[in-house]
């Protein structure tokens, strides 16, 4: 495959109307996928370097297109563990995904809000002091995700954090045979090369960031194969 550009193709997780079991059992499998790639891990640092600067507190942190939570509930048992005031919640548009979330956080008895919202039609927050967003972007066509990061930029007090993947043949073969390693759901084997496959590559990634107005967005690259867009307004 060629990996020089986007391949976007519509994804199972996308599908209207997919079977809530399916759906459950998937959101399962990325959870053990992000656990694996130590999502929260790679959110968490400038998440806490930021609490540690601001005075106000607690520190409001919203999870964007959270799906089954585990990224969200993590920050929040984070905070927990290093002491510091954090209100947690996320959204996402799908109704099943908050459900999931919502009792998952029940299960870890972490008190993180879950809600449903569309984060490129509906109005965000504008009172939560970090955005969050994880493994969504790439489900985006270019205008939308231009879209989003201009929306949470706007929206977000202090920093926006967006994690994704990063286009590579490395990425791609990580993906294919870790997926089924890690989860049975056909689901996550299915769409995890789909997604790499249509991810953005860091540049690509930072000339999204451009487009949407922030000029002096900073990017890294983390295992495995990953990158952290930190869009600063402090």
């Amino acid at each position: 495959m060629d990996f020089t550009s986007r391949h976007k193709v519509a994804e199972l997780m996308d599908q209207p109307g997919l079977d809530e079991q399916l759906h459950r059992q998937a959101l399962r499998g990325l959870r053990r996928v992000n656990w694996f790639s130590r999502s929260s891990g790679i959110l968490w640092s400038a998440i806490r370097d930021l609490a540690n600067q601001v005075e106000r507190r607690p520190l409001r942190v919203l999870d964007i297109a959270c799906g089954g939570g585990d990224v969200t509930v993590a920050i929040a048992r984070r905070a927990k563990r290093a002491g510091i005031q954090m209100q947690v919640a996320g959204c996402d548009i799908s109704p099943v995904a908050v459900r999931h979330a919502s009792q998952q956080a029940r299960g870890a008895r972490t008190e993180v809000e879950f809600f449903e919202l569309d984060a490129l039609t509906d109005s965000l927050p504008g009172d939560y002091d970090v955005l969050v967003c994880s493994l969504f972007l790439h489900h985006l066509e270019e205008p939308e995700a231009v879209e989003l990061l201009r929306r949470m930029s706007a929206a977000a007090r202090h920093l926006v954090l967006v994690n994704d993947l990063r286009r590579t043949q490395w990425g791609y073969w990580l993906a294919r045979f870790g997926c089924r390693l890690l989860t049975r759901s056909h689901i996550v084997h299915t769409d995890g090369p789909l997604s790499v496959a249509a991810a953005f590559t860091v540049e690509e990634a930072l000339q999204l960031a451009s487009r949407a107005g922030v000029a002096d967005a900073a990017i890294s690259g983390h295992w495995p194969q990953r990158f952290l867009l930190n869009m600063r307004r402090t």
